[in-house]
């Protein structure tokens, strides 16, 4: 169990997402995001040839069920091909079977596990072995790792999809515990399906390594794969690869002080070209009004001088306006600032009141009676803000 070797590790693939959401708004947009997951594996690909990987393992969902297409595959098989190492590739929730798969096999150097656990031993490669199974439905129940032990005289890498320590009995995507894995005679556990990148034990190894190509605001950041190193029966080295064609990023920015000018340098300070963003916009000052008022020209320009796609622009701003000073004229926007602060004190029985009042509020009610008292105060200090904004924007 003492040889040196090198593999990629890799999940969540997810190839052939349509990313229907941005498609239907911008399709040129929505075929970018397509493109980018396959261009993100063809890296992962260059990468196990460029460090002389051993062997990859692909811990599930490498597509999307519901859209994959026999050229997806055929291109998917081609780049396995291209791999030329052994692949071992474990089935998750997404693509637990397919009826016509077949007439398009992977090629000789790939291995698809089954649904029960099996053990392969690696030619010239001595003391290791790759464990693995597959889901057995699109909601696997079973606890897959429970059902895995290493051999104690190899290196036992085990390949599967699975939800660790779920924060609730809903996620029936073969639910198991961090203690299901320890003292099974598995060295490095290559799990799948958990989309941000995480490494849960050293002791043995047990990670996720996120998926290949965040799909949507909250999968932001760097994606792609893990090399992993082993001498002498542990690990050496385990180091990410971002790989990603696209990244998404979430950003803050004060506007306090700012004009638009700061606003810009402080976002180009903090995005790639190309990179997709959300922004949203704190604290208080001159550009509150027209952040408010003018939300989609601000994305379009936004986009335009950055270079990147600015998908949303989040407003959670203030007018830079003397509340008190306003609030004691006799305008209209004395009397909205009046009756802001009316309701924000009147109690939660009538802010619920007057916003259910709504009919599609309505249907909702059970939200907004779960919410804190503070929370509901700062529903109507808000609107109350945005209101202001509209009336001092117009004057």
């Amino acid at each position: 169990m003492g040889a040196h070797f090198r593999f990629v590790h890799c999940a969540d693939l997810h190839l052939g997402s349509r990313f229907k959401g941005v498609s239907s708004k911008d399709p040129a947009m929505g075929e970018r995001m397509t493109e980018s997951v396959f261009q993100s594996f063809s890296r992962i690909v260059d990468l196990a040839i460029s460090e002389k990987a051993d062997f990859m393992v692909i811990a599930g969902d490498a597509f999307d069920e519901s859209t994959i297409t026999p050229a997806t595959r055929h291109r998917f098989a081609s780049e396995l091909r291209r791999l030329g190492i052994p692949c071992f590739i474990s089935r998750g929730n997404h693509d637990p079977h397919t009826s016509w798969e077949s007439s398009i096999p992977y090629p000789e150097n790939v291995h698809e596990f089954g649904t029960e656990p099996e053990y392969i031993e690696l030619d010239g490669l001595d003391g290791v072995e790759i464990a693995g199974v597959s889901f057995a439905d699109w909601h696997e129940e079973r606890n897959l790792p429970s059902m895995m032990s290493g051999s104690p005289d190899r290196f036992t890498v085990a390949c599967m999809h699975c939800d660790v320590d779920s924060v609730g009995a809903q996620y029936d995507y073969s639910p198991c515990r961090l203690a299901d894995m320890l003292g099974r005679g598995v060295d490095y556990w290559a799990i799948g399906h958990v989309h941000k990148r995480a490494v849960l034990s050293e002791n043995p190894y047990v990670v996720y390594p996120g998926n290949i190509q965040g799909r949507k605001i909250s999968e932001s950041g760097e994606k792609g794969c893990y090399l992993v190193t082993v001498d002498g029966g542990r690990v050496s080295d385990l180091r990410f690869f971002p790989t990603q064609g696209i990244v998404w990023r979430d950003i803050a920015v004060d506007i306090t002080g700012k004009g638009m000018e700061d606003v810009i340098s402080d976002i180009r300070g903090k995005v790639s070209e190309g990179d997709i963003v959300r922004v949203t916009f704190t604290g208080s000052g001159d550009l509150d009004a027209m952040l408010r008022l003018h939300t989609s020209e601000n994305a379009e320009y936004l986009s335009k001088v950055l270079g990147c796609t600015v998908c949303e622009l989040d407003v959670d701003t203030a007018p830079e306006i003397d509340m008190d000073s306003r609030a004691s004229g006799s305008d209209m926007t004395a009397k909205t600032i009046a009756a802001g602060r009316e309701m924000a004190s009147s109690g939660r029985d009538a802010i619920i009141s007057v916003i259910t009042a709504n009919q599609i509020a309505a249907r909702h009610r059970d939200y907004f009676e779960s919410l804190s008292d503070e929370r509901l105060t700062e529903l109507v200090e808000t609107a109350t803000g945005f209101l202001v904004a509209r009336l001092e924007g117009t004057r």
